[in-house]
């Protein structure tokens, strides 16, 4: 039996994803990473419909690869007997199973929570959905941009009223999988002293609200009349730009104001009552803001960052993505590393951000081609070589060999 290190918590753990997208595909590989192993069940025709979207290389995409390093694909049809009977023999054995099919598919396909949990009653059930199980989107399909919109975001990232605008990542899929990770990994603490499983709902939509609250609606969490309006704390930081770059600051203190209103080329703001305090400030923003979104004078990013390091403002330079790997900081706390796949060739992926005793672990690992490991994982479960040609010829599995 595997056993649990202080580096690798998950390891003896077994997790079965049936998944498209990111939610549940980023979350198995977190607890991939930090020793669960993770069998992705796939449909046999195109895989998880990450494979093919973006930058790619033997029909595998960078972007498949940053949510599905160090798992086994078995690519079987869920709609086929041979595809039911392989996940049912799968929970048998396994700890966890994470899905985001809207509600009720697993049920009609003979894979609900009740069935499983049957089978297996320390089975940790995590069902994930984008709107919840309730309501009247419910059944809608979902993907991130739709719940930006919905929890908010598209309006927190717009400066203008009536405007609306995205988050130019996948926020909403990412916080919804690091959700999920956490709360399957609490539930796997629970049943240590339950010695029992347990069924979870998480959604998309609520995930998000929870990750927005704290700040971006910090205006309007205290509902009496008396409260002290101010602006979301959001709206307080700014980026200084300039010819050669961007600088990104946080400045909360007055001497940060201080060091910050020279350098921008207003000096004779100093002391004034809209610089004094933290209050008169984030009372009146949009005055505030106006100085570092116009500084009079252009000093560079090299000048401005001596400038506000001395003054030990929250600073740092803005980076454009095809820098980041040359970043000295980055280099330093060993965020990112590069290797060499059979199927992908050269690749940089970051390493796993948490360090357990202080130490930096690697997940240095190939994302599987589709099907890669679906003979020997239905050899596993009892079927034999005929018997999986079979169902190849049928259809219902596919193999791909690098």
């Amino acid at each position: 039996m595997i056993k649990p290190t202080a580096s690798q918590p998950l390891a003896g753990i077994e997790v079965i994803e049936l998944s498209n997208m990111i939610t549940c595909s980023l979350a198995a590989m977190t607890m991939a990473a930090q020793g669960a192993k993770v069998i992705k069940i796939e449909p046999p025709a195109m895989g998880d419909k990450m494979r093919p979207l973006g930058t790619q290389k033997n029909g595998v995409s960078g972007f498949f690869h940053n949510c599905n390093r160090g798992k086994r694909s078995l690519a079987i049809d869920l709609k086929s007997e041979a595809g039911v009977d392989a996940v049912k023999k799968l929970i048998e054995r396994a700890d966890v199973l994470l899905h985001n099919y809207r509600p009720g598919v697993m049920d009609r396909i003979g894979l609900g929570s009740d069935v499983l949990r049957k089978i297996n009653p320390k089975l940790i059930y995590v069902a994930v959905s984008g709107f919840g199980t309730e309501g009247p989107m419910a059944d809608m399909p979902a993907f991130d941009h739709v719940i930006q919109g919905l929890a908010g975001f598209t309006d927190l990232q717009s400066s203008e009223e009536n405007s609306f605008d995205f988050i130019r990542t996948f926020i909403c899929d990412k916080v919804t999988a690091y959700t999920v990770s956490q709360a399957a990994t609490a539930a796997l603490l629970a049943r240590v002293t339950t010695n029992e499983g347990q069924h979870i709902d998480i959604s998309m939509l609520h995930a998000c609200l929870a990750f927005m609250w704290p700040d971006g609606m910090m205006h309007r969490t205290l509902k009496d009349d008396d409260k002290f309006e101010m602006s979301p704390g959001s709206d307080y930081f700014q980026t200084i730009n300039y010819k050669d770059g961007g600088v990104a600051v946080a400045p909360l203190l007055d001497s940060h104001w201080e060091a910050l209103l020279p350098m921008v080329g207003y000096p004779e703001l100093l002391g004034t009552p809209l610089y004094a305090s933290i209050a008169s400030r984030m009372t009146n923003m949009d005055q505030v803001l106006e100085v570092l979104k116009n500084p009079r004078v252009d000093i560079g990013v090299e000048k401005a960052m001596e400038i506000l390091i001395a003054a030990d403002v929250p600073c740092s330079p803005c980076v454009k993505r095809d820098d980041i790997e040359s970043s000295e900081q980055i280099k330093a706390i060993g965020a990112l590393e590069t290797y060499v796949t059979e199927a992908m060739g050269k690749l940089t992926a970051p390493t796993p951000p948490v360090l357990f005793e202080g130490k930096s672990t690697s997940q240095a690992e190939a994302s599987p081609l589709l099907g890669e490991h679906s003979r020997a994982i239905l050899e596993e479960l009892g079927w034999s070589k005929d018997a999986v040609n079979n169902l190849i010829d049928l259809g219902d599995v596919k193999v791909t060999t690098i």
